[in-house]
């Protein structure tokens, strides 16, 4: 026979299923069959009934499906609590999360990448390592740092980029004024992608001329940098009030 689970007292080890013919049995949980997941309202079972009650108690199809509608039922409560409306708000009201968000992805994507390996812009520290190997020999040799140290030094400011996100993020929770960490984020999204380019440049120049075309080719912009370029900009439209969230109630 073959219904559904109306309700489940873990406390009481019982419950009650709702056949398909009408009729209703109670169960005892030493006659479920699930395993260690206790049943849950609304699972579609297969057992035996036995002078009104239900025995050897096994979940079928659809079991899974009528579980995901009770997560989504307890998501929906959770929208409709406050805290939830506040969370909805942040992505609805304004851009300010939304492309603070995106910021932050984009410092984990490559920001240079090469056929041999990429780097984002957060683990940039460690290309610098073996780049700063690289100039010291060509020093070494008489041919110059090509602006190394400078570029070496500029990108301790790539950091920026990321706790300016994070300062957005955190205004936009306290309710604080977006336009300000708005603008600044996307100032510090633009000036990390910069310093991304200035650094290829920086490599490119430490090549010798001969080979200097191959590398271009070779060591590109990752798709990072140019989603902190695009996303960048986006944020001082959006600070400026001329970029507004799709989403966002009139």
């Amino acid at each position: 026979m073959k219904g559904k689970i109306l309700g489940f007292d873990e406390a009481t080890g019982s419950g009650a299923i709702s056949a398909e013919d009408g009729t209703r049995h109670k169960f005892e949980r030493a006659d479920w069959r699930g395993g260690e997941k206790p049943p849950a309202p609304g699972m579609t079972v297969d057992f035996e009934s036995e002078g009104g009650a239900a025995r050897e108690i096994y979940p079928i199809s659809g079991a899974a499906l009528a579980a995901l509608g009770t997560i989504g039922a307890d998501l929906g409560g959770l929208a409709e609590s406050e805290q939830g409306a506040r969370i909805a708000s942040l992505f609805t009201k304004s851009l300010a999360v939304p492309l603070a968000l995106i910021l932050l992805l984009g410092c984990f994507l490559p920001a240079l990448a090469s056929p041999v390996q990429s780097a984002t812009l957060i683990g940039l520290g460690n290309a610098m390592d073996d780049l700063g190997r690289v100039a010291a020999a060509q020093e070494m040799l008489g041919g110059g740092k090509s602006g190394f140290d400078t570029i070496h030094t500029l990108l301790i400011l790539r950091f920026a980029a990321p706790l300016a996100a994070l300062w957005l993020i955190w205004s936009a929770w306290s309710g604080k004024a977006e336009r300000l960490p708005m603008l600044a984020a996307g100032a510090a999204s633009i000036l990390a992608a910069l310093l991304v380019v200035m650094l290829r440049s920086a490599i490119l120049s430490m090549v010798p001329d001969f080979a200097r075309e191959r590398m271009a080719a070779g060591v590109s912009l990752g798709l990072g940098t140019w989603l902190l370029f695009l996303v960048g900009a986006a944020l001082i439209a959006a600070g400026l009030g001329k970029l507004r969230n799709p989403l966002a109630k009139d």
